[in-house]
């Protein structure tokens, strides 16, 4: 029984050690592959950039060659109300991702 029981452990002892580098190299390939994976996933950071509320009123600033009375970040653009050099009040739309502005 007891060499029974030897030549068994024995056995199961080969099998594990002769899938141990297989599993390794498994999870080498499985680690790199994921990683690339991820490097795929990763969003573009110029499209996450905002210009910034101040810069959007240096801008309108600049283009009316006004007063700003007012600015709101609404999200996706900001809300800027300007007095105008001809004492108008305006309200500038500015896009927050380009810039672009409207009225």
């Amino acid at each position: 029984m007891k060499l029974l029981a030897r030549i068994g452990l024995a056995a199961l002892l080969a099998a594990t050690l002769a899938q141990m580098p297989q599993t390794a190299s498994a999870r080498h390939d499985r680690w790199h592959q994921d990683a690339r994976e991820r490097t795929h996933f990763v969003p573009s950071l110029a499209a996450d950039r905002r210009i910034s509320l101040e810069q959007a009123i240096d801008s309108v600033q600049r283009a009316t060659g006004g007063r700003v009375l007012d600015a709101k970040d609404l999200g996706s653009q900001y809300r800027i109300k300007v007095l105008t050099r001809r004492g108008e009040v305006r309200v500038v739309i500015v896009d927050a991702r380009t810039g672009a502005m409207s009225q």
